[in-house]
């Protein structure tokens, strides 16, 4: 800001025109800056908000296949599910966080989402089309 100030009024000692015609140039830069800035935050949130829903959903899903006992709670079932759960709310917390191991986790959790969209998809009940999606979408904000 302070080289902004030093370069305007050097300019001004130019002459008005050159400040008119160049200032509009400097607003128009911040302002893409902060568009792209925002642009990324927004994607960050929905990200967050991603994992965040998923993990809820897939608790709704665990206790659905308690309810249903049998193959719904075969252990492989079971994990898949709780991994998800345990992964995206780890991956929602880091990238809310800006930690600098986010991308680890979120490696991660692009598996275990795409696993668990799996397991829900070889039961074939059509219950569990909300956990698919959900591990779906998930899925793909952690590439």
């Amino acid at each position: 800001m302070k080289k902004m100030l030093v370069f305007v009024s050097m300019l001004m000692a130019l002459g008005m025109n050159a400040v008119s015609t160049i200032a509009p140039a400097f607003a128009e830069e911040a302002k893409a800056a902060h568009h792209e800035t925002a642009k990324g935050a927004g994607k960050a949130n929905a990200s967050v908000k991603s994992c965040l829903d998923c993990a809820a959903e897939c608790e709704k899903t665990l206790a659905y296949f308690k309810k249903k006992g049998g193959k719904y709670m075969e252990a492989k079932n079971v994990d898949a599910i709780k991994d998800c759960i345990t992964l995206c709310k780890a991956s929602a917390d880091l990238k809310s966080r800006k930690s600098a191991h986010a991308a680890k986790i979120d490696a991660v959790c692009h598996e275990v989402c795409n696993q668990c969209a799996q397991v829900c998809k070889d039961l074939n009940d059509p219950k569990l089309k909300d956990c698919i999606t959900s591990c779906e979408t998930c899925h793909q904000c952690c590439e």
